[in-house]
């Protein structure tokens, strides 16, 4: 037994789509704006002396560089940044908050009737829909009109305790720590690379200087070339912040490994409860670490 994105409420499922695509609309269009400037720059590598291949060359940088313009004005008009940071804070709320109701966890405990926990859990769902309501013309509607509280969700509050436990350290913690973890290598590894182009663009930036002034009269000039990739690879390493990110998913990780050890010490509903919370909890603190790394 697992839970699939379909067992999730529809407005968790609405808020993730929403949030994904315009993390990747945001992403490509910059990653675009960034090549628009490299690709200008290398067509200025080479002097020519004649008027009209020069004449073609600047029209096409000149291209270039507008349709960066449009691209820029285009990221401030959209603000898929701002979608995509407020999707995944709603569709988190709306996760934990699946997962305290079907773990039978705070204010959705065992021993409350069914009928009173869902209306529970739909009216914290409506408030979380409320303070997320700048979101509403941008979450599909066909998926805000799957069931709140799916058969899944219902089949899992109503196992044991042992079973909605161990579905719980299986499907949730164990789950998050190897995302954690397999994120927190995939960063690792994506910041080396990026910050070894930089140094290795930077190096011949400097060589190309050094050329120059040996040889002042040449019509090659690679140092504005360069130096343009040195400083997009900046800009997309703060964009993608893989040593930031590699770190809080590190630090939830080992948590989450904390918090797994003392399962053993998890024996009836009321243990089980604040379990839930304590998890939940580290996994909030990585997602409220992450909004406020990707806003400075």
């Amino acid at each position: 037994m697992t839970m699939k994105l379909t067992d999730f409420p529809g407005l968790y499922q609405a808020a993730d789509k929403s949030s994904l695509e315009s993390q990747s609309a945001y992403k490509k269009i910059i990653g675009y704006d960034l090549t628009t400037m490299v690709v200008a720059a290398g067509l200025s590598i080479y002097n020519f002396q004649d008027t009209n291949p020069k004449l073609i060359i600047y029209i096409i940088s000149g291209l270039f560089l507008l349709t960066g313009l449009i691209l820029t004005i285009l990221i401030r008009t959209k603000k898929y940044e701002d979608i995509w940071y407020q999707g995944r804070a709603l569709a988190e709320s709306a996760k934990t908050l699946t997962w305290r109701y079907i773990t039978c966890s705070e204010n959705f405990e065992a021993n409350i009737p069914e009928e009173t926990a869902s209306k529970i859990f739909i009216e914290r769902l409506k408030e979380l829909n409320t303070e997320f309501k700048e979101l509403a013309e941008t979450l599909d509607a066909r998926l805000l009109s799957q069931d709140i509280i799916t058969s899944q969700m219902n089949k899992i509050r109503r196992l044991n305790f042992l079973e909605r436990k161990q579905f719980y350290i299986e499907n949730r913690i164990g789950d998050q720590q190897k995302w954690y973890a397999d994120k927190a290598e995939f960063n690792k590894t994506r910041y080396q690379r990026w910050f070894l182009l930089i140094i290795i663009c930077q190096a011949i930036s400097l060589i190309s200087v050094a050329y120059l002034i040996k040889f002042p009269a040449s019509d090659w000039n690679f140092v504005g070339f360069f130096t343009t990739i040195a400083a997009s690879a900046i800009s997309w390493l703060q964009l993608k912040q893989h040593q930031e990110l590699k770190q809080a998913y590190t630090t939830a990780a080992h948590e989450l490994t904390f918090i797994l050890a003392s399962a053993g010490r998890v024996n009836n509903d009321d243990d089980l409860a604040v379990f839930v919370l304590d998890s939940e909890n580290a996994i909030s603190r990585e997602h409220t670490l992450w909004r406020a790394q990707r806003r400075t």
